[in-house]
């Protein structure tokens, strides 16, 4: 906090304000954000001292100074506004830490953003208040002390209806000390705190930046991950586990071995409400401290009476669902970074009750129907919807998701191979999208199967690529036609130095392999500019277009599903 000589008065004993400011800590902002243009108060120097000129005139170089994992930035405190301005601003309110070269403070950051002609954030006026020196125990807190269950469960909240929208999966680790009654009978409750808190420590070192470290109840830890795979979720438990392990702690009362059991839940595929998807993350942490081998367990989906007493019923569910024509597909534009002219669209599966206006995404069916064995006969149908849709408009060009599980069916790829050898014209207009994560366990077969269906005039793309990890080896061997970058790295662009220079690696490789790159999760200009500029070749994401379900349009049925 400034000292208080810095409060000083005018000659007619009114208070002089940038004195005043200064005395408490605050400083007043005006941010163009769509320039990017950030103007401090007069006093900004006063109060934060000495600063990169970068930090003083750009709002993502005053980002940087933020601390990850300390609480949400202005930007995301405005951008998650889900009101409209109505000619008055709009009203936020966040806190986070702040590295000020070295000396960390809490800053409360509160003021109005106010919408541009499109209703979108256009500039934003407020204050910045200093607080306090920051403990290290305090980081990751997501702006308190300790986070308590509730605000836990609001933060999680927040997290799925950010994501699940957009077909991106949450994950939630809890995540807490193994035997720490015995370590505190050991080392009494001073070592214990030191011991958390190195735990605490090391657990961020290697957190994303785009994911939230909190703790809570004590001695847990909540980790809330984005875009992450159900088939990533073990290698990033084990990630957190081996951090912790890898040395003693050194505490004042003695050298401490700490051991972290881990417990995980995955939304969509346990449903998307925060508090069950916490209670099933607790309840596998349980797990894996009762097991005297598991250190991570994943929750699964626990089946309904019903479910048990009809094993069938999802099946018969799926199959009526497919012969009632009650799949349709949502159009989302992938348009070219320099002209914004529309490229060709994803075709995403939607899948529900039209009349009711009730249907279910992709991120939310796909797990449930490749564990049922039902993906094939989904995607062969979103297949025919998309050759009917090509046929039906000539200047049309469309992606199409397919599963690991159904490029591996021979069946389903045999009946793939047979329509689009039928329809060729067709396919020239057709991307077959993968995933990064289907190219790893068997990199010969992939490229060979995925070379039969370049063959019939289809392109490739790799979805999702960043994820996963293909090796610049086996990538120059797939077919690929377009890389499309993994939206968890690209969200960040604005505040994560990190992954602006992962994102611009991805981009220099695609250009060495000499093929396009589509980045995803586009929802500001900012993105949008530092990606076009660093040579990227589409955007995808809600800046240029959502997805929109499409009027109903069917293939000739030529029998029933069953």
């Amino acid at each position: 906090m400034p000292s208080p000589a810095l409060f000083s008065f005018r000659k007619d004993n009114a208070a002089d304000p940038r004195g005043l400011l200064s005395s408490i800590g605050e400083v007043v902002y005006s941010w163009d954000i769509q320039s990017d243009a950030l103007s401090l108060g007069p006093n900004a120097t006063d109060v934060f001292g000495t600063l990169p000129e970068r930090a003083m005139t750009r709002g993502i170089g005053f980002a940087a100074l933020v601390e990850p994992g300390s609480g949400p930035s202005r930007y995301d405190a405005i951008f998650g506004s889900s009101e409209q301005d109505q000619g008055e601003g709009v009203l936020y309110r966040t806190r986070y830490a702040i590295d000020l070269g070295g000396r960390k403070m809490w800053a409360e950051d509160t003021g109005r953003w106010f919408a541009g002609s499109d209703g979108r954030p256009a500039c934003a006026r407020g204050v910045l208040r200093l607080d306090r020196a920051v403990r290290s125990e305090e980081f990751g807190s997501s702006g308190s002390d300790l986070c308590d269950r509730p605000a836990l469960v609001e933060q999680i909240g927040l997290s799925l209806q950010e994501h699940l929208p957009q077909d991106r999966p949450v994950v939630v680790l809890v995540a807490a000390i193994d035997e720490l009654a015995r370590l505190n009978d050991d080392f009494g409750h001073e070592a214990t705190d030191e011991i958390v808190i190195t735990a605490h420590e090391r657990l961020r070192s290697v957190t994303r930046q785009r994911d939230h470290l909190v703790r809570y109840a004590g001695n847990s830890f909540a980790i809330i991950l984005s875009g992450c795979p159900r088939d990533q979720i073990d290698s990033a438990a084990r990630r957190f586990i081996k951090v912790v392990a890898e040395s003693a702690i050194e505490t004042s009362h003695g050298i401490a071995l700490v051991r972290l059991r881990v417990g995980a839940a995955h939304a969509p595929e346990l449903g998307s409400h925060a508090g069950e998807l916490l209670a099933a993350a607790e309840g596998a942490l349980a797990a894996a401290r009762a097991g005297a081998s598991e250190d991570a367990v994943i929750a699964r989906p626990q089946r309904r009476r019903q479910d048990r007493a009809d094993h069938g019923g999802l099946d018969v569910q799926a199959v009526t669902a497919l012969n009632e024509r009650r799949v349709r597909l949502a159009l989302q534009p992938v348009v070219s970074a320099r002209t914004r002219e529309v490229a060709f669209h994803e075709a995403l599966l939607r899948v529900g009750q039209p009349e009711a206006g009730l249907f279910f995404a992709s991120a939310e069916l796909v797990p449930l129907l490749e564990r049922r064995g039902l993906v094939r006969l989904f995607d062969h149908r979103v297949f025919e919807l998309a050759l009917a849709m090509l046929a039906g408009d000539p200047a049309l060009t469309l992606s199409i998701n397919v599963s690991p599980v159904s490029l591996g069916d021979p069946e389903w790829l045999d009946a793939f191979l047979t329509l689009a050898g039928s329809s060729r014209g067709l396919a020239s207009r057709l991307i077959v999208e993968i995933t990064e994560t289907a190219t790893i366990q068997d990199p010969v077969r992939i490229a060979k199967l995925l070379a039969r269906i370049k063959q019939h005039g289809c392109r490739i793309a790799l979805d999702d690529f960043g994820a996963g990890h293909t090796s610049l080896k086996h990538l120059r061997a797939f077919p690929i036609d377009i890389l499309k970058i993994d939206g968890a790295f690209t969200q960040n662009l604005r505040r994560s130095t990190d992954d602006r220079f992962y994102v611009r690696t991805l981009i220099d490789l695609a250009r060495h392999l000499e093929v396009e790159t589509v980045a995803e999760w586009v929802d500001d200009e900012l993105q949008a500019t530092m990606l076009r500029d660093w040579g990227v070749t589409y955007l995808q994401g809600h800046l240029v277009g959502r997805a929109e379900l499409v009027t109903e349009v069917q293939p000739e049925r030529r029998r029933a599903v069953g």
